[in-house]
């Protein structure tokens, strides 16, 4: 009973969880103001027209050639969006039409929605216009399949998925069974380390020899004269006992003079003297030094930039937003109703901006290659 329990309230935290996280998402819905219903028509129109014409009438060479464009300028909007196309040729077929657009303000300019009819099946276009730079911001194409091939892409896409889960799982338990042999491969590293230490390691130094003692320092050689005193000192005691004449010194010979006439002479002794080795004193440390860098120079400053002129009574407005591509007309010149005065480029179509009414051009408030918005002034008339 308990389990059951349980069971119930992990559903019910599940379905609370999906409920807020649909609430959340809703919320992050940010409410735009309104278009202008000239600006919304002008623009469904003109994004009709870029379509058909600009894509879908053109053959594949010509569209791979507007890829390769936007590859070299770094378009990354138009080189996803028209390869996302030419990879769908095949799955669309002929073009047929281009029924319907529906245009939308966005935070930053404008949304359009195209409905297209090919052969095989229908196709919506997205694109995304920058309202101040007249720019594409968005360009997608989403082909509309059936219920039926949408299943059988799904079923496609769950084979090749779980086939890559299967493998990655085989390849991981493999990776597992081979941890066993890390001690193995530990061990008979350890064995090679151990074997190169031992091959490396030098061999034991042999034992020094005892030394022997030395030899007794001889003894000093007798002189001549130490020779002839005892030789001497041994024939006076000889002849003193043979003979018996010496009665004053109990047969003693007093004195160096003997019977003989022998004299005895004292021994000296010498040493040898040696001079202290005089050392030479050490030689005095060089010192050298190092000069410092020279500090960098200051960074030049920078221009400034200039202005415009004056203004008439009557404007010129762009009707949508775009970049200048030309001016026709200089400040001082006559116009007719209809006449050309400015080319302004929307939606990569050249559109001409031309007078409401005859008069002379006052002012010319822009300059080629400025992006204005939509409702901006262009010129002025008298």
């Amino acid at each position: 009973m308990k389990q059951w329990f349980r069971k119930a309230a992990l559903c019910l935290a599940l379905v609370l969880s999906v409920i807020t996280l649909a609430a959340c998402g809703s919320s992050n819905n940010k409410t735009v103001e309104s278009i202008d219903p000239t600006i919304k028509s002008a623009l469904e129109q003109q994004a009709m027209q870029y379509a058909e014409q600009s894509i879908y009438k053109l053959p594949a060479e010509d569209i791979q050639r507007q890829i390769d464009t936007a590859f070299k300028t770094k378009d990354a909007i138009t080189y996803n969006g028209l390869t996302n196309y030419i990879n769908s040729m095949d799955r669309l077929g002929s073009f047929v039409s281009v029924d319907s657009a529906e245009a939308s303000k966005t935070e930053d300019g404008y949304r359009i929605e195209i409905d297209s009819t090919f052969q095989q099946r229908a196709l919506k276009l997205t694109l995304g216009i920058n309202e101040m730079t007249g720019a594409t911001t968005e360009m997608t194409f989403e082909p509309v399949y059936s219920m039926s091939e949408l299943m059988g892409d799904a079923a496609g896409n769950l084979v090749v998925g779980m086939g890559t889960v299967f493998a990655v799982l085989i390849f991981i338990a493999w990776i597992i069974s081979l941890f066993k042999y890390i001690g193995v491969f530990e061990k008979k590293m350890k064995e090679s380390k151990e074997a190169k230490n031992k091959a490396a390691a030098p061999a034991p130094a042999a034992a020094p020899a005892p030394k022997a003692a030395p030899a007794p320092a001889p003894a000093p050689a007798a002189s001549d004269d130490t020779i002839q005193a005892v030789i001497a000192a041994a024939i006076a005691a000889y002849e003193a006992d043979t003979e018996g004449s010496v009665s004053d010194n109990n047969g003693f010979v007093p004195g160096p003079t003997l019977n003989n006439n022998l004299r005895v002479r004292p021994l000296r002794n010498r040493s040898m003297v040696s001079a202290p080795a005089e050392t030479a004193p050490a030689s005095s440390p060089v010192v050298t030094s190092v000069a410092p860098a020279a500090p960098a120079a200051a960074p030049a400053p920078k221009a400034a930039p200039a202005a415009s002129g004056a203004q008439g009574s009557i404007k010129v407005e762009a009707p949508m937003p775009g970049k200048i591509l030309a001016v026709k007309k200089n400040a001082g010149e006559t116009v007719k109703s209809g006449e050309a005065i400015l080319i302004l480029e929307a939606m990569k179509m050249e559109n001409e901006i031309v007078a409401p009414q005859d008069g002379t051009i006052a002012s010319i408030n822009v300059s080629v290659g400025d992006a204005v918005e939509s409702g901006a002034t262009l010129a002025t008339l008298d």
